[in-house]
């Protein structure tokens, strides 16, 4: 049976097991840095930020609540840290390219390989409009849709890492899935065809 996130911190924090930091690091260092790109939106920041955010929980391990949930803990530090990153870019002018490249595995099928590339250019196309959207949602509702879509968190859990009321986190879930569905009505559209 797994050790829950809880089990594995609280043996890092008693100096019982040389290996939960590590363990902790590789159940979450994927998570994070998806999180920490969706809201930076480059991948040279997110990696910065990511690797701050483990520094800071190992550094600052004792400042982890016993009985509060890991997952909680760690998506705060990392929202604080994609802040304090976002504020420091507001005084810098940055150039970013990025290329598109495949890391994803495919079945091997004989197909017209047009309609392969067709399809492929579609969903990535698909893809770069919903990350369009996403990024020029406000803030607050790009967080709140980003942990709720993406990262499966519950609203009690977006409450405690955003700092504010349930009530409010619904609202701009709500609020966020609304200005993408008219965002991305016309690919809404052309899907349901």
């Amino acid at each position: 049976m797994e050790r829950t996130d809880e089990e594995v911190l609280k043996d890092y924090l008693s100096g019982n097991d040389e290996k939960a930091a590590q363990m902790i690091f590789f159940r979450y260092k994927t998570r994070i840095l998806n999180f920490c790109l969706r809201m930076l939106g480059n991948r040279a920041d997110a990696e910065d930020v990511t690797a701050d955010v483990f520094l800071a929980v190992f550094d600052r391990k004792y400042a982890y609540a016993a009985g509060a949930k890991f997952s909680t803990w760690a998506y705060t530090v990392a929202r604080n840290r994609c802040i304090s990153q976002i504020r420091k870019r507001k005084n810098l002018v940055s150039v970013w390219f990025s290329s598109q490249g495949s890391e994803g595995h495919e079945e091997w099928e004989q197909e017209d390989p047009q309609d392969i590339a067709g399809r492929q250019l579609e969903k990535k196309e698909e893809a770069a409009l919903v990350r369009q959207a996403v990024r020029q949602l406000p803030y607050e509702q790009r967080e709140a849709v980003v942990l709720r879509e993406y990262h499966q968190l519950s609203y009690e859990e977006i409450s405690q890492i955003l700092n504010c009321s349930l009530e409010k986190v619904k609202v701009l879930i709500f609020r966020g899935r609304e200005r993408l569905r008219a965002e991305l009505s016309s690919l809404i559209k052309e899907e349901e065809r």
